[in-house]
């Protein structure tokens, strides 16, 4: 039965931070699991919340069938189930704190409460428009995202945090002890507002849901990453301030970060509710995560706020990958002891396998890592091996002539996300890969070969030599090659005489109901053979 894994993404960055998680499923690096995934954000409209749903919801579609027919795999791509779920406070009516607060009829009817809200909040803080998140001010965002969660539970209406949560406490019930793992910064607004209260949130609204029965703080172990600052934009200007009344300032992100550490070290009641924390950071603040963006105001959300990915948010996805396989007497002996473990990692140099996925699985990462790429290239390149089979255009190669086009448009789009798209003109335009490449200076800094970054147009791209070259000459993976049969024999001719060789001597494939899949799994053994993994 496949591992039931519970993951939330908040804010902006937990937004961004899904979206690599998402890649690591596509791996094979959460094999035989099922992963409920919330994505929860006020800003519904906020650009990484449509870039995160587009690439989930072609994960989903190449995996073919439907959620409900899906199921979780092994030592293939894309093997993990994923549901996805999404929760954002409605903000469309009540826009501000005082709209939602009931300000005006609570000064009236309880002015003591009134009086409380006045001395912790300023008047600009209970004013602002609440449709594009807490804006860095936690200590209005923490009380918010609790009340609207626990109303959500309340309502009468059915949603998505809904059903997390009753997949949650259906977890709890069937005898083991589920994890829950937060993805969130602690520098912004939403995340940082959210991450110390959701463990409460959850409970309280698994209470309400489940008429009193249900104790998720008892029966679920908690994990988070503590995201540090690593990203600037450019300062508000003293008339966007006066417009939006509240603007986060990139210039405080530092000082937030040094707050919140010292808060999560020593509060004693999130101590007694998370029990694993992942602490990341960098020494450089510099990347402008919207380079394509040319304009100089801040911008505080909307379909305009889609930020590039940065590597900072990959290693954070494979905290949630650490706490899964975290052992077990660890966290119950910390849940006993109301206590939680610290995990610390700076990193601001060039970047190993070692690095994500630790001593133990590096090998791992690397091999399924380079896979999934190299597939890309077999897919979106100038041989589409993909598609060339799917029409029947190989004569050794007929078994996936019934492959769900759907499926086969899906997978495209799938890597065009991941890696690089290839615009009609043969020039390539920059996916989540190619992103966090760039975020770490570029160059030889990150897990590849520099070459499989410096092609300007897909021809370029394609003379690479990836299958020989595809890992840095000082990586772990450096050894990982195939040979060609000739000097004049090409990659494609290797790889397509080793997917006859596999399709007919390893069956495994044919244990796959979905044929797509059964395809992915072909690929995946093709491609573990050729490069000696």
């Amino acid at each position: 039965m496949a591992k039931q894994y519970f993951v939330m993404g908040i804010g902006g960055t937990g937004m961004r931070c899904i979206e690599s998680l998402i890649h690591l499923c596509a791996m094979g690096m959460f094999d035989d699991t099922e992963i409920h995934l919330l994505a929860l954000d006020t800003d519904v409209n906020n650009g990484n919340f449509g870039r995160l749903k587009a690439v989930k919801d072609v994960y989903n579609k190449a995996k073919g069938g439907n959620n409900a027919t899906q199921s979780a795999l092994s030592n293939t791509f894309f093997s993990a189930k994923i549901n996805y779920y999404e929760f954002s406070p409605d903000y469309q009516q009540n826009r501000t704190f005082n709209a939602v607060f009931n300000y005006n009829n609570t000064k009236y009817n309880n002015s003591e409460a009134a009086d409380l809200a006045d001395l912790v909040f300023t008047k600009d803080v209970e004013d602002f428009d609440l449709l594009h998140g807490y804006r860095a001010q936690t200590h209005l965002g923490s009380m918010m995202m609790y009340h609207s969660i626990v109303e959500a539970a309340k309502g009468p209406q059915p949603n998505d945090l809904k059903t997390f949560v009753a997949q949650l406490i259906s977890a709890t019930q069937s005898g083991t002890t589920p994890r829950v793992f937060i993805l969130g910064s602690v520098f912004g607004g939403t995340g940082a507002s959210s991450i110390p209260i959701i463990p409460k949130a959850l409970a309280d609204a698994a209470f309400v849901l489940g008429n009193g029965g249900a104790n998720i703080l008892a029966n679920c172990y908690f994990g988070s990453t503590l995201l540090t600052a690593y990203f600037t934009f450019p300062t508000p200007t003293a008339a966007q301030i006066l417009q939006d009344k509240v603007v986060a300032s990139s210039d405080k992100f530092a000082l937030n970060s040094q707050a919140a550490m010292m808060f999560y070290a020593d509060d004693t009641t999130v101590k007694s509710t998370y029990q694993k924390f992942y602490m990341l950071g960098t020494d450089n603040i510099n990347w402008n995560p919207m380079q394509k963006y040319s304009g100089t105001t801040t911008i505080t959300g909307g379909k305009n706020q889609e930020n590039d990915s940065h590597f900072i948010e990959l290693l954070a996805a494979c905290a949630a990958l650490d706490f899964l396989n975290e052992d077990e007497q660890t966290l119950q002996g910390n849940k006993s002891n109301r206590t939680a473990d610290y995990v610390c990692r700076i990193v601001d140099s060039e970047l190993n396998f070692e690095d994500f996925a630790g001593t133990a699985r590096a090998m791992e990462f690397a091999q399924k890592f380079g896979m999934l790429l190299v597939f890309s290239l077999f897919c979106n390149g100038k041989d589409d091996f993909v598609e060339s089979i799917r029409k029947g255009g190989h004569k050794e190669i007929q078994d996936f002539l019934d492959m769900n086009p759907s499926q086969v448009v899906a997978l495209k789009e799938y890597f065009n996300l991941f890696f690089c798209r290839k615009e009609d003109n043969g020039s390539l335009t920059e996916g989540w890969l190619c992103q966090i490449h760039r975020s770490a200076g570029g160059g030889d800094k990150l897990l590849f070969d520099a070459g499989m970054f410096t092609a300007s147009d897909i021809k370029g791209l394609m003379e690479t030599a990836w299958n020989k070259k595809l890992f840095r000459s000082n990586d772990i993976a450096r050894d990982k090659k195939y040979k060609t049969y000739s000097l004049i024999s090409s990659k494609f001719d290797r790889f397509k005489s080793m997917f006859i060789k596999t399709r007919d001597e390893d069956k495994a494939w044919e244990k796959i109901t979905d044929r797509g899949e059964q395809f992915y799994k072909l690929m995946f053994d093709t491609l573990k053979v050729l490069y000696n993994f």
